[in-house]
Formats: C-alpha cells, sequence, structure tokens
C-alpha cells in the first residue's frame, strides 16, 4: 500500500473536483477573517495574505460559480433537483455583493491596515463564512 505523504489524495472525478473546490471557498473565507482579527500579522504577512485572498475570489471563485451555473445547472435541470438549483442559483447572486464588499476590504485593509479597516473586512468576511457554509452544505 502506498503512503501520502503530500496530503489527501486527489479525487479526479467531478464530484472530488467539487468537493476540493468547495473546500478551498471555506479555507480563504476563513482566512479572510483571521486576517481581519489578527493584530499580530507582521506587514508582509498581512500583504501576502490579504493579497492571496484576493486572488482567489478575483480570479479562482468566478471559475467555481461559472461552473455550477453553466455546466452543472443546464445537466442537472429537469432531473428532479430544479428546487436546489434554483437554490444554488439564488444564493451565487446574493453571495455576489457580498464579494464586492470582501474585496473592497481586502484592499482598504491593505492600503491602511487599521481598527476600521479590520472591523469592516471583519464583518463582511464572517457573513461571507456564513453564507458560504449554508451553500456549501446544500
Amino acid at each position: 500500500m502506498f503512503v501520502n505523504l503530500g496530503g489527501p489524495e486527489r479525487r479526479e472525478d467531478l464530484v472530488g473536483l467539487l468537493l476540493e473546490c468547495h473546500e478551498r471557498i471555506r479555507r480563504f473565507s476563513r482566512l479572510a477573517v483571521e486576517v481581519a482579527t489578527r493584530v499580530d500579522l507582521s506587514p508582509h504577512d498581512l500583504e501576502d495574505a490579504c493579497a492571496r485572498c484576493e486572488r482567489y475570489f478575483v480570479e479562482a471563485l468566478p471559475k467555481h460559480v461559472a461552473d455550477e451555473e453553466l455546466t452543472l445547472l443546464p445537466r442537472l435541470k429537469g432531473m428532479g433537483v430544479d428546487a436546489a438549483l434554483a437554490t444554488m442559483h439564488a444564493q451565487h447572486e446574493t453571495h455576489a455583493p457580498l464579494l464586492v464588499e470582501l474585496l473592497e476590504g481586502l484592499r482598504q485593509l491593505r492600503a491602511e491596515p487599521s481598527a476600521q479597516a479590520r472591523e469592516r473586512l471583519a464583518t463582511v468576511a464572517r457573513s461571507l463564512v456564513a453564507e458560504f457554509d449554508v451553500h456549501l452544505e446544500a
């Protein structure tokens, strides 16, 4: 038996790939909360964490949403999961303004790491974590 030392075994099937994407969504949304609430981060670490979150939410998450909306939704429509698909779509629309706020908060914190910027980011990041938890659980 081979031992995988590099982390959990990667699944190459569609469900496995989606679950990996969902785990990244959880990780980066929680990283945004952490960067907002940890005052012990060095300026370099703060800059790096904000940049990584921003890159994820600007580049990767939209691709995941597009996969769900443009690939999964049309293929699964009419297969007895239409209510779940409608909920998924509505949740994506609810997430959009929160994501805009999150990106603004990350940029503001990078530019001026004040208590006010931290609180703004923490508030929106916690809201997004709660929204994502419900969305990803389904």
